[in-house]
């Protein structure tokens, strides 16, 4: 079977939002809009019916799951302190793995635009901003109705070709070493079977566990897996003093009204009267206990601390669990606003991570950039038909190199449509990626980079962990056949070969300065990106 035919789309037995709906669910590239027989959909019940219903049980739940927080962190090597949560150490396969799968799906995909500009463009925020922005909201009136919200994007959203095993398969085939969806938004959205909310995708929508589901595909491959969850969410329902209802905010402080309408992501939330004691954290908990992850991917913790989001109880649950059970897990900087690179960090991680291109990196720590082959975080409907969106072949690949040689790992945006399904320029820009992968893993995979004053120009330098060999990522073939080397600690080169090309490369041996090797009798080992192997002392 052909790379392609992977993400063909698996028969349901029940009709799925595209056969009801199939304007909102046109091939990739198309449009999506409005189905001429919809009708705008409301939650069966308000917030305070909820509470009635499932608030009692949700507190004995929440209860039960404080109680075996602080009985395993109580008994546990790592404790909820800053100090003891900083003794923990980035696991080694994450540093060697260097290439991850983000996959950004959910109900934003069924809206899939976002206005592109020349940075980084959110369609996964299209939700909120069809509320807040002017042009977003002019966007959305003229394309679905003022009447359409955020719960009928949940109701259109389609899993027809959401195939969990075969979304696992293709980043195995195609050289990524770990996996992570989005399990949790900032709208609040849960793709697993939650106790905590009836916002979930097995009460709402599919009745699949999608978390559970991605969990088992990916470990079955042989894949890290790891659980995106956003810490903050747009609006929650919140008990008021008066027992009236009121919401948190996106910093998930209380908001001191009832008046819910303009309030956008209430529907199916229980609500509760602390945000992060009552909910944030036990439902978290849930989801590490369902899926066992390899990577906690924190997000949306900008507006508050981890100490007002009690997230380091609960990573010191995650430590110590996995510590238990014999697994070695890591924790991005995103458990609050306190862990955040470019502040006055007070916590640790234990990899930092920067997005498209904005973030501090740094070879003292590990470091992990997420980004798509375009602009987009989501799926934008526009990108199949602009030829300018995605990265060309080789530049896809010439931005793996550069953040490999500088030390960093790639998550990289996959963003399927509505139904589940990658679109087919995204699809082809993975597999030219794994491609060059099969061909040239050696000088990827488990290798480190050096700490440089400046990188070269022709390209970027890897090297193996014993450090016998170097890899010289020729990004520029160069025009006299001749390329500098900076200063490497290398005592001297005892051989030089191109990857997969012809000829024997000529040098000088390594100096203060550095040292020079002649590429000019030598052909490239890949019109994209070209290796010297050089093996050294």
């Amino acid at each position: 079977m052909t790379l392609a035919g992977l993400l063909a789309g698996c028969a349901l037995t029940a009709q799925s939002a595209d056969d009801l709906y199939p304007e909102a669910h046109p091939p990739a590239g198309i449009q999506p809009k409005r189905p001429a027989n919809y009708q705008p959909y409301k939650y069966p019940l308000s917030p305070q019916e909820l509470l009635a219903k499932e608030g009692p049980t949700m507190e004995k739940l929440a209860k039960a799951a404080w109680a075996d927080i602080k009985q395993i962190n109580g008994e546990g090597k790592f404790k909820n302190t800053r100090e003891s949560l900083a003794t923990h150490q980035c696991p080694e396969w994450f540093k060697d793995a260097k290439i991850g799968m983000f996959i950004d799906w959910g109900p934003w995909s069924v809206g899939a635009y976002s206005i592109t500009n020349s940075k980084a463009s959110y369609p996964d925020w299209y939700e909120m901003r069809i509320r807040d922005e002017a042009k977003m909201k002019q966007y959305h009136a003229q394309t679905w109705g003022d009447d359409i919200g955020n719960d009928d994007l949940i109701n259109l959203l389609s899993d027809r070709r959401f195939d969990s095993r075969k979304f696992a398969r293709l980043a195995k085939a195609c050289g990524f070493r770990y996996v992570v969806p989005f399990l949790k938004h900032h709208g609040g959205f849960c793709l697993w079977d939650s106790s905590f909310t009836r916002r979930d995708s097995m009460d709402w929508a599919f009745h699949r566990d999608f978390a559970t589901e991605l969990s088992k595909a990916c470990k079955q491959e042989g894949l890290r897996f790891g659980a995106y969850v956003s810490v903050g969410e747009w609006d929650y329902p919140a008990i008021l003093p008066d027992g009236q209802i009121g919401s948190f905010g996106f910093d998930a402080k209380l908001r001191k009204t009832n008046d819910l309408t303009n309030c956008y992501f209430l529907s199916g939330k229980i609500p509760v009267k602390d945000y992060s004691k009552d909910y944030l954290i036990p439902s978290s908990k849930e989801l590490i206990d369902k899926t066992k992850p390899d990577i906690i991917w924190y997000d949306g913790a900008w507006k508050n601390t981890s100490d007002f989001y009690l997230t380091r109880n609960l990573n010191a649950y995650y430590y110590n669990t996995a510590l238990r059970d014999q697994r070695e897990v890591c924790i991005n900087d995103r458990s609050g606003s306190d862990y955040r690179d470019g502040k006055a960090v007070v916590g640790k991680s234990d990899f930092t991570t920067s997005e498209f291109g904005h973030g501090a990196s740094t070879l003292d720590a590990a470091w992990e950039e997420c980004r798509s082959f375009s602009h987009n975080f989501g799926y934008n409907w526009t990108e199949e038909s602009d030829p300018t969106a995605i990265l060309s072949d080789k530049a896809c690949i010439d931005l793996v190199v550069d953040i490999v040689g500088r030390g960093g790992n790639l998550l990289l945006i996959v963003s399927p449509t509505g139904t589940g399904e990658i679109p087919g320029r995204q699809l082809h820009a993975i597999e030219n990626l794994g491609d060059w992968l099969k061909k040239h893993g050696e000088a990827v995979y488990n290798t480190r980079a050096y700490k440089l004053k400046e990188q070269p120009n022709w390209g970027r330098i890897t090297h193996s962990k014993d450090k016998r060999k170097v890899y010289l990522h020729i990004t520029q073939w160069p025009a006299d056949g001749r390329i500098a080397v900076p200063n490497i600690p290398a005592e001297s080169i005892e051989s030089a070969t191109v990857m997969n090309g012809r000829g024997t490369p000529g040098f000088t041996q390594p100096t203060q300065d550095g040292f020079m090797v002649d590429l000019s009798g030598c052909t490239p080992g890949d019109p994209r990106v070209s290796v010297i192997i050089l093996k050294t002392k």
